[in-house]
Parts: structure tokens; C-alpha cells; sequence
């Protein structure tokens, strides 16, 4: 990541966090968030370790034709990759993720990289899925002019999924069809070095490799069912965490709000998806009638419920491998990817 991408998600951060702190009742903010009952807040926390188990198991089944890795080291991977998106810019910890696994089970990182390419596709498709059940089925207030209109919504959701599927037709084509895409870069590498055409194609080969399990219908299926799963708890999480704020909204306005940060938190932003996270989700609450003080309240709550046991986790996961952020990074070998035996 460049200083100058670093500074322009700090710049959005700042901006979106001005745009959620303006106006805020701070007496009332306090006095609401004192009403709060931990025994509806501790649940959630808890709940929040079991998203990265399931993320963990998915990944297990993705990473199946590659090489068959023990839960528990993919747990802790999966842990210290989340709590390096919060810690550090740029989701940087998706790679970290690849880079980790890679140096601690001797797999090729650029395999390990295609199959955390495949995770983010599902998460991409299973949202989509969902923001349809919001459109069909979620009557959006008519009074209010923001930019949550169905038409803004639906325009949104249709950029996303040709995004999508675009990405997916090229995982379908790297994996089905590797010999003419090796062969049309061998061709676009002619002017360059033999060396340099011999290196894309052993990372296209290997990157080729960590897509074999779009080759299986049963990892494909226990993928699909993981990725709704883990989509499913945290829309519980949404839902659950309103009953504490005295929030009278529905499943489906939960489901609309999840959809709506999942976009949120896209945008450019500082480590921790600062003030972007923030401004999305009480916003979308206000649009849905929420009073604003309580709105904000709310989105200071998940956020922190989200921040605290992922950020917890992965740093106690580091500081017992005898890791450190700064040290995750210095091995740059990338072994050889082979299939499972």
C-alpha cells in the first residue's frame, strides 16, 4: 500500500466520521448507551468467535484439493488475518492470511492467495443473494430522500454482481481452461525475458491451483452452505443487538442493515473501517425511522463488539505463536504448490 492511498482512506475516515459525529446529542448518546444490558451485549462478543470458526472450516474446504489442514491451525490464521484488517489499512491482512498460511504449512502463498480469491467470491454472491431477498420482500419507507432509495440500492447491487461475476468467470477460466491463458501470456511476455515468462507462469500455474476446488461439488456445497451460515449469525447479531436499544425493527430491516455496512465498508477507509462503518450503519438505521442519537449509539456498539473480540483474538493467537505483525512479512520464499497425495 502507497503513503498516498494510506492518506486518502485516513481523508475518507475523517470525513465520514465528521459526517457521524455532527449533530450528535452527546448527553443523550450517554444516557442511551448507559440503558444498554451487558447480558445482551456478551452473547454477541461471543458470537463473533464462532463467525471465525465457521470462516475458518469454509476456508478448509476450499483449501481441501490443495492440502488438508487441521482446523485449529486455519483458526488461528483466519483470527490473525481479521484482526490485522481492523490494525492495519488497505484489508492488508487478507494477504497476511495467504503469506501466514503459506510460511507455516510449506504451501505455495500464491495457491494459498487464489483460495482466499474464492472466499471473497462466495461472501460477494451470498450478499447479493441476500440484498434480493431485501428488495423483494423489504417495504422501504417512501417519505425519506437519501441515498438508500431502491433505485440507488439496485444500482449498487447490479455494479456488484458483474463485478462478480466477472472475477468468477476469470477463476472459471484460470481453472478450466490454464493452458491457453498460460500460453497468451507466454505469448504477451515475448518481448521480456525468458526468466520473467517462466515466473508468471509458475504463479499462474500455482494460483491455477488453488481454484481445484471449483472442481468438487461437495466442497462447493459445504463452501456455499458456510458462507450463509456465517452471514446468517451476523445478521442475528444485527437483529438481537436492537432489542437492547429498544430498535422495534424486523429480520428484514436486520438483513437490509448487513447489507448495507457489507457496502460500507468497502469504501476506502483508515485501519478498522473508522467513521465509514460508523456513518453507514447509522444512517441506513436512520432511513429506517431509527431516532438519530439512538441510531449512532447503536453503530458505536457493533462496531466495538466487532473490533474488540476479533482484535483480542487474533493479538492473544500472535503473541502465543511467538509471532509479530512486523515479522509476519519477512520470509519471502513461496514453495512450490503441489496437489494433495
Amino acid at each position: 500500500m502507497t503513503k498516498k492511498s494510506y492518506w486518502i482512506g485516513l481523508g475518507i475516515s475523517l470525513l465520514f466520521l465528521f459526517l457521524f459525529l455532527r449533530k450528535m446529542d452527546w448527553p443523550e448518546v450517554g444516557r442511551i448507551l448507559r440503558g444498554v444490558e451487558l447480558i445482551y451485549i456478551l452473547p454477541m462478543l461471543l458470537a463473533n468467535f464462532l463467525t471465525i470458526l465457521i470462516r475458518a472450516e469454509r476456508w478448509r474446504y476450499i483449501l481441501r484439493p490443495i492440502k488438508k489442514i487441521p482446523l485449529a491451525e486455519l483458526y488461528k490464521v483466519t483470527a490473525i488475518g481479521f484482526m490485522a484488517n481492523y490494525l492495519l489499512p488497505a484489508r492488508v491482512g487478507e494477504l497476511l492470511r495467504a503469506f501466514l498460511l503459506g510460511s507455516r504449512l510449506r504451501i505455495s502463498k500464491t495457491a494459498s492467495l487464489a483460495t482466499i480469491v474464492v472466499e471473497k467470491v462466495f461472501d460477494g454472491f451470498t450478499i447479493m443473494l441476500l440484498l434480493v431477498v431485501v428488495l423483494l420482500f423489504m417495504p422501504f419507507p417512501q417519505d425519506r430522500s437519501t441515498i438508500f432509495n431502491r433505485a440507488n440500492i439496485q444500482l449498487a447491487g447490479l455494479a456488484s454482481f458483474l463485478f462478480y461475476l466477472a472475477v468468477l468467470a476469470t477463476l472459471l477460466l484460470m481453472r478450466f481452461h490454464n493452458e491457453p491463458i498460460n500460453r497468451l501470456f507466454g505469448f504477451l511476455l515475448k518481448p521480456f525475458p525468458a526468466r520473467l515468462a517462466v515466473k508468471v507462469r509458475e504463479k499462474l500455474d500455482a494460483f491455477a491451483l488453488g481454484l481445484d476446488m471449483l472442481k468438487s461439488p461437495w466442497d462447493l456445497a459445504m463452501t456455499t452452505f458456510y458462507s450463509f451460515l456465517v452471514w446468517g449469525i451476523t445478521l442475528l447479531i444485527l437483529y438481537f443487538l436492537f432489542f437492547p436499544f429498544q430498535i422495534k425493527l424486523s429480520l428484514f430491516s436486520a438483513l437490509f442493515l448487513m447489507v448495507a455496512i457489507v457496502f460500507g465498508i468497502a469504501i476506502p477507509s483508515a485501519p478498522g473501517f473508522i467513521g465509514t462503518f460508523h456513518w453507514v450503519c447509522a444512517a441506513a438505521l436512520i432511513f429506517l425511522g431509527v431516532e438519530e442519537n439512538r441510531a449512532k449509539s447503536y453503530a458505536v456498539i457493533v462496531w466495538f463488539i466487532s473490533f474488540i473480540p476479533i482484535t483480542s483474538l487474533g493479538l492473544f493467537i500472535l503473541w502465543k505463536e511467538g509471532l509479530s505483525l512486523k515479522g509476519l512479512g519477512q520470509d519471502k520464499t513461496d514453495p512450490p504448490a503441489s496437489p494433495q497425495t
